[in-house]
């Protein structure tokens, strides 16, 4: 679970990411609730946006469909690279929050039978704050 080492100041806890999937999971769903434009437009946010281990997992076909024509079926990939940029300082905050430095998120987006994974590592904000 957490592994520990010795240091000159005492014992010092590292936080293993699976600890943290939870948190960051609650941290997404918080974004979209917050954001006016996702959150009139996700049918079923437990099944739009869900975080394991391994990967973020986006369902763009939760979307109503009024808002698939305007925005996603335009240009799918861009889309989906757009929402990654969407999401970074979220991200980025929550790599600060659980002691990160940087952290390497890797994104699974599905739509229409579509399946687009990008790869991504993202910086602690303001790290030194």
């Amino acid at each position: 679970m957490n592994n520990s080492s010795d240091t000159n100041s005492g014992r010092c806890w590292h936080l293993e990411y699976r600890d943290t999937v939870r948190l960051l999971q609650e941290k997404l769903w918080l974004f979209v609730r917050v954001n006016p434009k996702l959150r009139d437009n996700v049918r079923d946010i437990n099944r739009f946006m869900t975080n394991t281990a391994e990967a973020i997992e986006i369902d763009l076909s939760e979307f109503s469909d009024v808002y698939q024509q305007k925005f996603i079926q335009v240009d799918p990939d861009r889309y989906c690279l757009n929402f990654i940029e969407l999401l970074c300082p979220v991200l980025g905050a929550f790599v600060k929050e659980v002691g990160y430095v940087a952290h390497g998120f890797k994104f699974c987006f599905r739509y229409d039978k579509k399946v687009l994974e990008v790869e991504r590592t993202v910086f602690a904000l303001n790290p030194g704050r």
